[in-house]
């Protein structure tokens, strides 16, 4: 379960016993005063960020001076946190995340923490009092805000390789809710080691539940003995692009392919199930797509 604070727990800091400077609170009033019912209309009628699709347009400058676009991001995963200094769950969600940043910066990934709406004195008091390894970027810096349009804290977005929305969460969720996000882009899954007989599976993979995960041979029912060379799997986006892989991996909750050299990471929601599994029954191949997101699946 995950826990967050929407703009209106600004309200709750009152009484808040971590030795939040009360600075912080009166940045997090002025802003809310003049936008009164602008405020309304954020928490009832914006849309947020659906897998699957493009990331939009964005700049963003950490307060180191590092400069980010969709373009500098362009193979590799991009987790973004919207964070206020005021909130107690995007506190309880800090060690979490830059423990994951340094862990998975080897795989590509880069986490940048965007502030909402506080000023550069604020955050900077607060990062005094409580470090933070990952990326912190101000709202001034940036048109993330605006872009994503944040109801709450925190809320993450995560951005795959190839720069489309691959999952969002709202609220914190600890450390394994946020490596179950991360899955969505590739980013922590298991390596696929070979089991005699040509079948393969997830070395040491786990779920968070009490499922087992589903050994599963991609493409079903055949061995490393081929009597002739499959053809490529084919996979069917629901945006009617079709991608052919000679080699993939499918998990959960994604599809990660290598498309003549140009690998790629899709969310199952993206995918067309019914038109990929018929493409590739028509090829020989009987392609079978996870039906639960706790399993995890083969590579081929």
């Amino acid at each position: 379960m995950a826990y967050g604070c929407t703009l209106a727990c600004a309200w709750a800091v009152q009484n808040d016993k971590s030795g939040l400077q009360a600075k912080s609170k009166g940045d997090m009033m002025q802003w809310l005063r003049p936008h009164g019912l602008l405020i309304l209309i954020l928490l009832s009628g914006l849309t947020v960020a659906k897998a699957g699709d493009a990331a939009p347009q964005f700049t963003a400058k950490t307060l180191k001076g590092e400069n980010f676009t969709n373009g500098s991001f362009r193979g590799q995963v991009a987790l973004l946190q919207f964070w206020a200094t005021w909130c107690p769950h995007c506190r309880s969600d800090q060690p979490v995340l830059d423990n994951i940043a340094r862990e998975f910066s080897g795989e590509g990934l880069v986490v940048l923490a965007v502030d909402v709406k506080e000023s550069a004195d604020t955050v900077k008091e607060y990062l005094d009092e409580h470090p933070r390894s990952c990326n912190v970027v101000l709202s001034d810096d940036t048109n993330l805000v605006t872009q994503f349009a944040p109801k709450g804290f925190p809320y993450y977005v995560l951005i795959d390789r190839d720069g489309n929305v691959a999952g969002t969460q709202n609220g914190a969720g600890g450390d394994s809710s946020l490596r179950h996000l991360l899955r969505l882009a590739g980013i922590g899954v298991p390596a696929v080691t070979a089991m005699p007989g040509g079948a393969q599976r997830a070395a040491g993979a786990k779920t968070t539940s009490g499922i087992s995960a589903k050994l599963i041979e991609i493409p079903g029912g055949q061995s490393a003995a081929l009597a002739k060379p499959l053809p490529p799997t084919v996979f069917v986006l629901k945006t009617g692009e079709k991608l052919e892989a000679e080699h993939y991996a499918i998990m959960g909750d994604s599809v990660r392919i290598d498309a003549h050299g140009n690998k790629r990471t899709i969310p199952i929601a993206a995918l067309d199930v019914k038109s990929t599994t018929a493409a590739n029954h028509e090829r020989g191949i009987e392609l079978k797509i996870p039906t639960n997101p706790n399993e995890v699946y083969l590579g081929f």
